[in-house]
């Protein structure tokens, strides 16, 4: 017997469909990961079974959980089995906490609204226990790293022992090591407590060792949907194997021939002070970066690697010279980063390309944001066309305002506004993280086209291994703020000399091999 059923689930808001008929049913115990681009009504099959769609959608269908069709719930019915029944986990935990309340706070909460009578904060112990996290319970979300705060997240989804658990992206975000650790918990939690758990991914990879069975969505249908194994070995649908292709995707970057240094990291410390423990105790020291060195050569494209809180976000900072060092040395073509003449010639792409733009202005203005560095050129126009030209855009599109775009696109206007003063440095930071995987594919192989025709050098800096192999040739591991392997590309990932090289590699998702052509 199903834990949820959906049947011929339509859902249109002001008249457009969303979704066309999705039908779905999950066991108790059961793993359903829901997998596709974004826009294809995965996020929107969630929100149906929570209850929680737009006003202006319409929907009809049935979705069954314990003999009940939610869709025909009263609002007041629902807010009931949200939380008791259906637990969900949020993709970003940061969002989905509050900073101002401690996390046994924010744990008990659930557990009161649902269950007056029990003792929330006893309740909220074991549930954070249940997760791994032996922490008190008076910390707070800030206090915690982003695997803490997920977990978080997922005790208060668990906390009154759900039928059904909902995950949307849970693992996005994290690091490959955590990713593994929040992936083996959730299997655990599902097994142990019979829940049934709907997993929302755009990653084939994320979920090849962890799902039971995979339904692939496409523009609100859901157009394949099989046993994990099963679907692996024989892709039926044309978008499910070009999902796959696009997951195991290498960029073909041109060969590097070995220049003169242009970036030079000499043993680079950076410490912060950490909290004292009562008013009259000495401050301790918190090293973040200690003592790393390096060089980048001019055209080389260098990855940078670890787990979160390892000091990549320092380091790249530092390089950035926005945050100054107690130790050592960075310069860029022999002038220190924190000189004004070497800051111009650095730029940085950055996670979110929703985030990172302004939306009341229009692109040529974004794109031209690093004019204020170098002075507008005497042409400005043609520097925005051949900008906008260079990434795949059209000269046209300078006129349009942020929104219009999808989020590949706004990529690409990142890169563009990066490229548009021809910098002699690029850092790209977890740049291509948030995108669908295709779409991702289009993006590293815009950055291949664009070390072939302009020579890039730039360093790469991400949590996703598979994009580090295929977009770098040289690759820097970091742990607790020192560089602990550096080597070309496919020697590092091929035969990584050090442990904690090789457990990344072990903890980052695989792909099955290929499957038979259909």
């Amino acid at each position: 017997m199903s834990v949820v059923s959906i049947t011929d689930l339509r859902v249109e808001i002001h008249g457009k469909p969303i979704l066309n008929g999705v039908s779905l049913d999950i066991a108790p115990g059961e793993i359903l990961a829901l997998t596709g681009e974004s826009g294809s009504g995965k996020s929107m099959t969630a929100l149906a079974v929570m209850g929680l769609l737009p006003h202006a959608a319409k929907a009809s269908g049935r979705i069954d959980l314990g003999g009940r069709d939610l869709l025909t719930t009263p609002e007041g019915d629902l807010c009931a089995i949200r939380g008791r029944d259906i637990g969900m986990i949020f993709q970003e935990p940061m969002t989905a906490l509050n900073p101002l309340q401690t996390i046994g706070a924010q744990v008990s909460e659930v557990i009161r609204l649902h269950d007056p009578r029990a003792d929330a904060t006893k309740r909220a112990r074991e549930a954070l226990d249940k997760v791994g996290l032996d922490l008190p319970l008076s910390r707070h979300p800030h206090e915690l790293s982003g695997g803490q705060r997920q977990r978080v997240v997922i005790a208060m989804a668990i906390a009154c022992r759900p039928k059904l658990l909902i995950a949307d992206e849970p693992t996005t975000a994290l690091d490959v090591t955590t990713q593994a650790q929040i992936i083996e918990l959730l299997r655990d939690l599902v097994r142990s407590e019979g829940m049934a758990l709907m997993m929302i991914t755009h990653d084939l990879a994320v979920v090849a060792d962890m799902a039971d069975r995979i339904a692939v969505m496409r523009a609100g249908d859901v157009v394949e949907s099989a046993p994990t194994a099963q679907l692996f070995a024989r892709m039926q649908h044309p978008y499910t194997r070009q999902l796959f292709e696009a997951s195991r995707h290498r960029a073909d970057l041109p060969p590097y021939t070995p220049a003169p240094p242009l970036l030079q990291v000499r043993d680079v410390r950076r410490s912060y002070p950490l909290p004292r423990a009562h008013p009259f105790a000495r401050r301790g020291q918190f090293t973040a970066v200690d003592g790393v060195s390096f060089d980048i050569g001019t055209g080389e494209r260098l990855g940078l690697v670890g787990e979160s809180g390892c000091g990549k976000s320092t380091l790249t900072r530092a390089i950035l010279g926005l945050d100054p060092v107690q130790g050592g040395q960075i310069t860029l073509d022999g002038v220190p980063v924190t000189d004004p003449a070497a800051r111009r010639n650095m730029q940085v792409v950055f996670q979110d390309p929703y985030s990172s733009f302004n939306p009341r202005h229009r692109v040529a203005r974004l794109i031209t944001e690093p004019f204020h560095l170098t002075g507008a050129p005497t042409d400005p126009q043609k520097a925005i066309a051949e900008a906008l030209t260079a990434v795949g855009l059209h000269p046209d599109d300078q006129h349009k305002h942020i929104h219009a775009f999808s989020g590949g696109q706004r990529q690409r206007l990142a890169i563009a506004r990066a490229l548009i003063i021809r910098p002699k440095l690029i850092v790209f930071d977890e740049a291509v993280s948030a995108l669908d995987v295709r779409v991702r594919a289009q993006i590293l192989d815009l950055m291949a086209d664009l070390s072939r025709a302009y020579g890039l050098t730039y360093l790469f800096i991400s949590h996703d291994l598979s994009v580090v192999r295929s977009i770098t040739d040289r690759v820097l591991v970091m742990q607790s703020g020192k560089i602990v392997e550096d080597g070309p590309t496919e020697q590092v990932f091929d035969a990584p000399s050090h442990p904690y090289t090789q457990r990344l590699l072990a903890a980052a998702p695989h792909l099955p091999e290929a499957p038979d052509a259909a």
